[in-house]
């Protein structure tokens, strides 16, 4: 076997011109293997471990590139070796596949071998060089017009897409213009009164489209619903939620008959209602799928105020003369954390000359460089905004725009005020 594979090894182009004494090195390591047609001695992507030489049998060679068909680039015969370019480049895996088109008769070497033979003799590594240079010289002309074929079809298939992408483009422009037409006629009026109350609203989205909500609306003769929150996310999936959940609050605030009287559902009764409702149709038990909501009925002849909160981290601002209070200390979980949470009603008393604020937490983390507008920057503008009188929304939101400067909003913002008209009567 030593002196056939010495012959074998002296006719490989891979050892052509070498000295007998390191062809003889050679054939101690060299271990034979045969393959059948059809094989796959190397494949594309697996780490190299041997360098082959070829005896007997023909092979092609075989790459494939992201998002194309597996090609042939080459074919070997007699005397040629593969497999060694991934070793002496240091690659981790083949760039290449070789499939045997014939019974197959190699000698082989495992690539810790080759790399220890490259450095023993310097001239072997000289005519290893040279012999893959001339081997190189051949691929590289089909691997040329290869390419140029490759580059001509993705330019194809790029214009192809791009023109694709240009029509779905444009469909979903149109959509988000029409969404966003939808989603206006459903925001509230910037301004609604009732006997002794008057209302406001601002709403600035940071993408086409928003996820948060608020509003004022009358329940019966002597009753309002107010409130305010915000769905998880921003763009058409939050403003999806936001029109249900929206309507679901309007549907769910009513008043009904109880024991011969008419009384409206409490405000926590609603949002564990809500909360369930969100759960089944919406969040299906996925976290990541929530909402925070505050929801009020409000007595306009008393001044009363029954309300309950789900993840509001910020509560409703009471300005009350020179005092800016926040209406409560701590909320309940968001809607769609807990499967059958009971909600809690509160109820706080507000007075004639009072106003009623409140905000997302869009404005609260409004930014200008690395400060954020925050909770105690809300109170003082608001305040210095009713010194006047009532208080003046827009007013406040120019405070706000003008703490940004240039900066965009990174979340929706949200505004709505409830002014209380004051007391006629005579100080005694």
């Amino acid at each position: 076997m030593e002196v056939d594979s010495r012959q074998f090894l002296t006719r490989n182009k891979l050892l052509k011109g070498l000295p007998d004494e390191q062809v003889c090195r050679v054939a101690q390591l060299v271990r034979a293997e045969a393959f059948a047609k059809g094989a796959v001695v190397v494949r594309q992507a697996e780490i190299p471990q041997r360098v082959y030489l070829l005896g007997e049998g023909r092979v092609q060679v075989r790459r494939s590139l992201p998002g194309y068909e597996e090609s042939a680039v080459a074919e070997l015969g007699p005397g040629d070796f593969f497999g060694e370019m991934a070793v002496i480049i240091g690659s981790p895996v083949h760039s290449a596949s070789v499939i045997a088109l014939t019974p197959l008769s190699t000698l082989s070497l495992s690539s810790t071998d080759f790399t220890g033979l490259l450095g023993e003799y310097p001239e072997m590594t000289q005519n290893i060089l040279s012999n893959i240079i001339v081997a190189l010289q051949g691929l590289n002309q089909r691997w040329l017009e290869s390419l140029r074929v490759e580059k001509q079809v993705l330019e194809l298939k790029v214009r192809e897409r791009t023109r694709e992408l240009e029509k779905v483009n444009q469909r979903v422009h149109r959509e988000l213009v029409l969404a966003q037409s939808i989603q206006r006629n459903l925001l509230p009026e910037s301004r609604k009164s009732f006997p002794g109350i008057s209302v406001q609203t601002e709403y600035i989205p940071c993408d086409e489209l928003g996820g948060d909500i608020t509003g004022v609306f009358q329940v019966d003769e002597t009753r309002l619903a107010v409130y305010g929150g915000d769905v998880c996310g921003h763009g058409v999936y939050a403003a999806m939620v936001m029109t249900y959940v929206k309507k679901l609050i309007e549907t769910s605030v009513k008043r009904v008959l109880l024991n011969r009287q008419y009384v409206v559902k409490p405000p926590g009764a609603v949002l564990s209602s809500i909360n369930q409702s969100f759960i089944t149709e919406i969040s299906q038990g996925d976290p990541e799928i929530y909402l925070t909501l505050f929801l009020g009925v409000l007595d306009m002849n008393h001044l009363t105020l029954e309300h309950a909160s789900a993840g509001i981290h910020v509560p409703p601002v009471v300005i009350s003369g020179n005092a800016a209070t926040e209406l409560f200390e701590q909320s309940e979980f968001p809607i769609g954390h807990v499967p059958g949470h009971e909600y809690k009603t509160l109820r706080s008393t507000l007075s004639r000359g009072d106003v009623f604020l409140f905000v997302s937490d869009g404005v609260i983390e409004a930014r200008r460089d690395e400060q954020t507008f925050g909770m105690s920057r809300l109170k003082d503008e608001a305040l210095a905004a009713k010194r006047t009188g009532d208080l003046d929304l827009q007013t406040l939101v120019a405070s706000v725009r003008a703490f940004m400067g240039n900066e965009p909003p990174l979340d929706d913002m949200c505004l709505l005020t409830i002014s209380f008209e004051p007391s006629n009567e005579p100080v005694a």
